[in-house]
């Protein structure tokens, strides 16, 4: 534990400056012990420490401090990081691979899309009704914390170019298209976690990082972070958690509640390796995520009128469709720019998607719009003990994620990758496309051939919840079937997953959580 009047040396760095030690930690009496350093653990932390201040919370992050907050909050000279400050700790086997884990203090928060969409009734069907009951209560308070505003409400930017977008798809979209759109064309503005800041037109987008060190702030002396400490096992006796196997050593719990708040690979990993498996016959099953489709388009900047000459031009769409058993969701932003100096750090600090090489650049075209076009489409679990696509151990104790589509994911994709040629026509109306060409490294007239991504990504679902130890692996609050003290919350506990990005979702349930826990 941290005392509230410790030294540090400043030449220690900012890690033991604000961060405990191993021997702080292991010396301490916690009521809650969090596993994991992103953004469910940030927002239960939160809300738990608003709700019981008092409460003691160590918190285990597996990786380092790196940055303070949002690549993107940070200036595009940090943009290289996106796709390089990443991880693959398993085994990927199956139709796609395992995407990347982030290893550092506020994990997939440091790089994330911002896209932050709530999830209909309809979405959440095959939820527990008395879970989808009680998050009606957390939804508003989930978009303060993440930021939650529609892209035209982030600044003069999402102008002329989104609003032109926007009419051109809603009024010129048929019957026959396999896009769902809202009867109000402005709702196909894109949901985006970046909240206001003091600086007048200023935004900030979503990271766990700051609501993290502001928990330090507030609570000195019970709130201890330990960062590059990997939980790698949890010891079990008489239907408890008893210990924390840690890479640095064992820390006792006590009468402690453990929250396993990392990533759906890792918190189910964690399970797998603790709990013999007649004790979790279920966990690991269920895998489901989501496929993509991404690539860069252009059209030359004469294709939109009266486009603002003084600021850039930007535009972020959120265009949900599906086909009859799985569903589908486009994002589609674009950027226009006379002046790429004076540009390229509003424009990478406002759009979603801005990864891979180059793409900052690309984006501060002078003479075109230019698009990023990141199609998401669903790929579903099955809730039984010999699905298909799940999380396991093979024989030499390496964690193995294996995906496998079936004939209705690869419909989807396909219907998916249709309709984003169809949204592109209506965009493009008599002008000539042109499409990045990642392998030639120029700009083509035909379209690229190469455009699904080869990872699946947003998984979730291998510890969901339910009702009995029968049918779930979880009980209706995250705690794990069999065990008193050990708590899931995240991806990992969706009982379904459609294709809407999930962090909202994963913020209410650590919210409810949260209150559950402070009772």
């Amino acid at each position: 534990m941290v005392a509230p009047d410790s030294q540090a040396d400043p030449a220690g760095g900012l890690e033991e400056i604000l961060l405990a030690t191993f021997e702080e930690a292991a010396a301490g009496d916690f009521d809650v012990i969090i596993v994991g350093g992103g953004a469910t653990a940030a927002v239960t932390l939160k809300k738990l420490l608003q709700l019981a201040p008092d409460t003691r919370v160590l918190l285990l992050e597996q990786g380092p401090y790196l940055l303070p907050d949002h690549v993107q909050n940070l200036g595009v000279v940090l943009q290289p990081l996106m796709d390089r400050a990443v991880a693959n700790p398993w085994r990927s086997e199956g139709d796609l691979e395992l995407v990347s884990q982030v290893p550092y203090l506020g994990g997939r928060t440091l790089f994330w899309s911002g896209a932050s969409p709530q999830p209909t009734a309809q979405q959440l069907a095959g939820w527990p009704k008395s879970v989808v009951d009680e998050l009606d209560e957390e939804w508003a308070e989930a978009k303060r914390i993440v930021g939650v505003r529609r892209a035209s409400e982030l600044g003069p930017e999402f102008g002329n170019l989104n609003s032109r977008l926007r009419q051109r798809i809603h009024e010129g979209t048929g019957p026959d298209s396999q896009l769902v759109l809202p009867a109000d064309p402005s709702l196909l503005d894109a949901p985006l976690g970046m909240a206001a800041t003091t600086e007048p037109g200023a935004t900030r987008k979503f990271s766990a990082v700051p609501l993290l060190f502001e928990a330090l702030a507030g609570h000195r002396g019970s709130v201890a972070v330990l960062p590059r400490c990997k939980v790698v096992g949890l010891a079990c006796e008489d239907g408890r958690v008893t210990a924390v196997r840690t890479t640095r050593g064992e820390l006792a719990v006590g009468g402690a509640r453990i929250v396993l708040a990392t990533g759906t690979v890792e918190n189910t990993e964690l399970v797998l390796r603790s709990l013999p498996p007649s004790a979790t016959p279920l966990a690991g099953s269920n895998l489901a995520g989501n496929a993509a489709s991404f690539f860069n388009c252009r059209l030359p900047r004469a294709a939109f009128e009266d486009l603002a000459t003084d600021r850039p031009e930007l535009a972020a769409l959120y265009l949900d469709g599906a086909t009859e058993d799985r569903e589908f969701v486009l994002h589609l932003s674009a950027s226009a720019t006379v002046d790429p100096g004076r540009d390229v750090e509003t424009v990478y600090r406002l759009l979603p998607d801005v990864f891979g090489e180059g793409t900052p650049e690309r984006l501060t075209d002078p003479d075109h719009v230019v698009f990023l076009v990141n199609g998401v489409t669903e790929l579903a679990g099955v809730r039984a003990a010999d699905s298909p696509s799940r999380v396991y151990l093979d024989a030499d104790g390496a964690t193995v994620g294996a995906f496998h589509l079936d004939e209705s994911d690869r419909r989807a994709w396909d219907a998916l990758d249709r309709t984003t040629d169809e949204v592109l026509r209506l965009v493009a109306g008599d002008s000539a496309l042109e499409y990045w060409s990642p392998e030639h490294r120029r700009w083509e007239s035909e379209p690229v051939a190469a455009r699904r991504m080869p990872f699946a990504f947003l998984e979730a679902g291998t510890l969901w919840m339910g009702e009995s130890p029968e049918e779930s692996v979880t009980d209706l609050h995250g705690r794990l079937h069999g065990l008193d003290n050990l708590y899931v919350t995240g991806g990992a506990l969706f009982p379904t997953r459609g294709s809407w990005n999930p962090l909202l979702t994963m913020a209410a349930l650590a919210l409810r959580l949260a209150r559950h826990l402070a009772r």
